[in-house]
């Protein structure tokens, strides 16, 4: 089987990972080197990465800065400190336990953060309590720490918890899309704190792993903080069904196809997709989109080939798809433009 669909993010995020590296003064463009990104490609929405070279940005940053915050605390969390963390969240009986002693224990690591358990009886939350404005200010710190601790949630309990919701606490922004394929769940901005739910009943199950399982974790983890794993809605079925077809077949199934598979009409599969403020044709054209950056950047595929791949008729039908994806034409992203 080829790979599946590549994810990729826009370089607004390489510029929101390396910002307080940069308002530090550390030499960050090495690091952009090292993954294979350009020092000289715009940090933008019109630009692109793959979640590939934003994992291993995320890796030489981490180790070039000895520094698992990246730079966001006044105290640096050095190397080791996340297995710290996860030590002391396997010690905990339930996931309500391992999720105290995780946030516990980051409390403990850092000045900057206090992460406020709560359980109403029917949801238990985490409130990201930033103790200094520099930091709550970074946008970036609220995603990873919401991010991290869904994503270690879902590992002690076994692969399948997901997040009854997420609060962000800044305002909606354009690459809102980006942030909907990291937290796949109901998605809200403008809170009074960044919070993540989870269901109470839920948090009551046994933590699933144990200290043998921890290396093989650790080994991925980076990778599991960044890239989107649990088809919670509608349209993630959606595009998990369509990034499968593609790596088994090299195509991309239409509406009547995609809706035939999810068991249901084409009329329904639309509605059900517009409650959820997306459609089946931005979905397709983003996967799209994603594959043919993906394949610009790391092939020499010639442009009528390329144009066939993604299912269109011509080249010069898939390059005007692609300048309104992107406002780009595929030569620019091509040299790196």
């Amino acid at each position: 089987m080829s790979n599946p669909t590549p994810v990729t993010f826009a370089s607004v995020f390489v510029s929101s990972l390396l910002a307080a590296a940069r308002d530090r003064g550390y030499e960050i463009e090495g690091f952009l080197r090292d993954a294979g990104i350009d020092p000289q490609q715009p940090q933008d929405l019109d630009h692109h990465v793959t979640v590939d070279q934003y994992v291993a940005l995320l890796r030489k940053t981490i180790k070039g800065l000895d520094d698992e915050g990246i730079a966001l605390f006044s105290r640096k969390l050095r190397r080791g400190s996340f297995m710290l963390m996860m030590r002391s969240a396997l010690t905990g009986d339930t996931l309500f336990g391992a999720l105290r002693e995780f946030t516990h224990t980051l409390r403990l690591l850092q000045d900057d953060l206090d992460p406020v358990l709560l359980d109403d009886g029917r949801h238990v939350r985490v409130e990201l309590h930033f103790l200094t404005t520099q930091v709550e200010s970074r946008d970036f710190a609220h995603v990873l720490f919401l991010r991290l601790i869904w994503r270690v949630m879902a590992w002690l309990e076994g692969g399948s918890l997901r997040p009854a919701g997420i609060d962000v606490a800044f305002t909606q922004p354009e690459s809102v899309g980006d942030y909907r394929k990291l937290f796949p769940t109901e998605l809200r901005f403008g809170t009074a704190f960044s919070t993540i739910w989870f269901d109470s009943q839920a948090l009551q199950a046994p933590v699933r792993r144990d200290s043998s399982h921890l290396h093989e974790y650790l080994a991925k983890a980076l990778l599991d903080l960044l890239v989107p794993a649990i088809p919670a809605r509608v349209s993630d079925r959606v595009r998990v069904y369509l990034r499968e077809e593609r790596a088994r077949h090299s195509g991309w199934p239409d509406l009547e196809q995609t809706s035939a598979a999810l068991h249901c009409s084409a009329s329904s599969l639309q509605r059900h997709l517009a409650q959820e403020g997306a459609s089946f044709q931005n979905i397709r054209d983003s996967l799209r989109r994603d594959w043919a950056i993906y394949r610009l950047k790391t092939s020499k595929l010639p442009t009528p080939v390329l144009a066939e791949e993604l299912g269109f008729a011509d080249s010069a039908s898939f390059q005007r798809a692609f300048k309104r994806w992107t406002g780009q034409t595929p030569g620019q992203v091509r040299k790196g433009n």
